[in-house]
């Protein structure tokens, strides 16, 4: 049976991939209204989460994977941020230019990469004893308690210069 962290993880994982796949389809079809309403939804959505990742289960995975790989994924997460951004500070009714649609299209489909692949690192979380899954399992409702929106996170942990892990 999964444990409550695995559930709690894997249902924020589908919460964003499928925002991100609506996302892509309205870009895809040219409905920049909906897709900028679908922006601020993931925003809301995935804030906690993201969050959750950047200042707990990235650093544990720095253990095994190594730093390089922890800040590629610092990196992932700052490119789907910059789309989501910018798809909230665009205006509803203003159509976007063919080169912004297909740079967040390519954005965006970086973070759905992303967002599928981190779903595959749980492992290195559950294999953990229950009282540590437990306390990341408070660490991540805490954080979700916050909600934080993905836009309103800090921007810069991930870089090649920046240390990966919580922020300084």
């Amino acid at each position: 049976m999964a444990s409550e962290l695995a559930t709690a993880f894997t249902d924020d994982h589908r919460v964003f991939t499928r925002g991100l796949s609506r996302i892509l389809r309205a870009l895809r079809r040219d409905d920049h209204a909906t897709a900028v309403a679908l922006a601020e939804e993931l925003d809301r959505a995935v804030g906690p989460h993201i969050e959750f990742e950047e200042q707990v289960f990235y650093p544990i995975l720095v253990e095994s994977l190594g730093r390089d790989f922890v800040r590629q994924l610092y990196r992932e997460h700052r490119i789907g941020q910059d789309a989501v951004g910018a798809l909230i500070a665009h205006p509803r009714d203003k159509p976007l230019p063919a080169s912004d649609r297909d740079r967040l299209i390519e954005q965006l489909e970086t973070a759905m990469e992303h967002a599928l692949s981190c779903g595959t690192l749980l492992s290195h979380v559950t294999s953990k004893d229950a009282a540590e899954q437990q306390r990341l399992l408070d660490r991540l409702e805490d954080i979700g308690r916050r909600g934080n929106r993905w836009t309103e996170l800090p921007a810069g942990r991930g870089s090649a210069s920046e240390p990966s892990g919580p922020p300084r």
